[in-house]
């Protein structure tokens, strides 16, 4: 594993999606052009200054398009439609997994194969086919298990992967682990709030929640609230879903961070020493 570098491909993926973006922000075709123009004004500020990480590129003009089209969260029926999605595929698929760690850790990696690039095809296809971790530190969970558990962070990533990591989060809590399930401080992306989470109905089945403080993709510790903070300093474990995640936080070489993901783009897949669509299950290095 290493630190997660900006790729030249990475340009082009942030122009898609500034366009998908703004075309589902607004049907205002003068607001539209203004915010897609914005919003490449940024990525091209941002994308050759040294260090910079896509997603927290994604995170500043995602908070552009917002406010010059007055929406404040333009994914809104896209992760409702995900959301459907996946609680349908979930109950499809759970029947057929175990109770155990590996499994529950595989049923919640899945969740992670939806995105907002890909068709409900594509994703069936991977949700349906065999499961199979590239990376899968097992054994490094279980040595950082041992002893009195104590405060476990779970950062959510996706609208709709509550429904896979709920079996996670529950055998989690039933091995002793004080499991706090993290959501974002407001709309960015298809990334879960508290308003997708409640809506959703898994919200009390999730509690304790509590959210970042803050509308980043990913995490940036420079942008959490006070109470977040608090608790990322505490947690003795933090299991961080998807990718963004992993961009925002493998600079950081924090042994206590546990990525668990599909690396779905070349540049993560490259950082995280796997093939392009594997699963993943790593311990920071």
């Amino acid at each position: 594993m290493r630190p997660m570098e900006i790729r030249p491909q990475c340009r082009a993926c942030l122009e898609r999606l500034v366009h998908l973006t703004a075309d589902l922000a607004t049907t205002d075709a003068t607001l539209r052009r203004q915010a897609a123009a914005a919003a490449l004004e940024i990525v091209a500020q941002d994308f050759s200054q040294v260090g910079t990480i896509p997603a927290l590129i994604a995170s500043r003009f995602h908070r552009a398009i917002q406010e010059i089209s007055g929406n404040r969260d333009p994914f809104a029926p896209r992760k409702a439609l995900e959301t459907a999605y996946l609680a349908r595929m979930q109950r499809r698929l759970a029947p057929a997994s175990g109770d155990d760690l590996v499994s529950a850790l595989k049923l919640a990696a899945l969740g992670n194969a939806v995105d907002f690039f890909r068709t409900e095809a594509e994703v069936s296809r991977e949700l349906l086919g065999p499961v199979e971790f590239a990376v899968a530190d097992l054994a490094e969970l279980h040595l950082a298990s041992q002893g009195a558990k104590g405060l476990l962070l779970y950062l959510a990533d996706n609208a709709g992967e509550q429904f896979f990591d709920l079996p996670l989060v529950a055998h989690l809590r039933r091995q002793g682990w004080r499991v706090v399930y993290v959501v974002k401080g407001g709309p960015i992306q298809n990334d879960l709030t508290r308003e997708d989470l409640y809506g959703s109905g898994l919200g009390e089945a999730l509690e304790p929640v509590t959210d970042t403080g803050a509308r980043t993709v990913g995490l940036d510790l420079r942008d959490v609230s006070a109470g977040f903070r608090a608790h990322f300093e505490a947690a003795r474990i933090i299991l961080a879903k998807g990718m963004g995640h992993f961009e925002t936080m493998s600079h950081l070489g924090d042994p206590r961070v546990f990525y668990l993901l599909q690396a779905k783009c070349t540049a993560v897949a490259r950082a995280l020493e796997v093939d392009r669509g594997a699963l993943v299950f790593a311990r920071q290095q």
